[in-house]
């Protein structure tokens, strides 16, 4: 039984490739600068951050969206190993965004897995998936949490500090 639960990161992925790509333009000593003291500090600002006990678990994320649009933020799948549905896995609202919404449906997804259960990853499955849409108009921060089960019994709660721009 494989179950997995994946916060998409192509936002910040996406914002730290526009600024790679514009890394390139600098030269000399303003680029030493840049990529010796501030590169790192963005990398580890947009990376995830998970804490763990004995029956849960919490993945921070930090992601960029724009506003008024829908973005995909969570997705999660419980399939056996022949890359079978076995359910569809829980997925709740711990924290509701203040502002946008959030929603969750089931739709078919490709899991992210590693491993030899990577022979999953080019199989569409059903599973659960959490959209946000920040109000439209609205730039700056939001906040929301989603929870949702993995193996057997424990919780993972993802808390994801969005950044919505135009």
């Amino acid at each position: 039984m494989i179950q997995g639960v994946h916060l998409d990161e192509t936002g910040a992925a996406r914002a730290l490739m526009r600024l790679k790509s514009k890394l390139k333009v600098f030269s000399g000593f303003l680029m030493k600068t840049f990529r010796y003291l501030f590169l790192p500090v963005i990398v580890v600002a947009l990376s995830a951050c998970t804490t763990t006990s004995d029956d849960s678990r919490q993945q921070a994320l930090s992601i960029t969206a724009r506003s008024g649009v829908k973005t995909l933020v969570a997705k999660n799948w419980h399939i056996d190993d022949n890359c079978s549905q076995i359910d569809y896995p829980a997925m709740t609202i711990a924290e509701k965004p203040k502002h946008g919404h959030l929603e969750i449906v089931h739709e078919a997804v490709y899991p992210k897995l590693v491993g030899k259960q990577s022979k999953c990853a080019t199989t569409k499955v059903n599973g659960v998936v959490a959209y946000y849409t920040p109000n439209p108009g609205y730039t700056g921060r939001d906040r929301l949490v989603i929870r949702s089960p993995y193996e057997d019994g424990k919780i993972e709660e993802g808390v994801l500090s969005v950044t919505v721009v135009k």
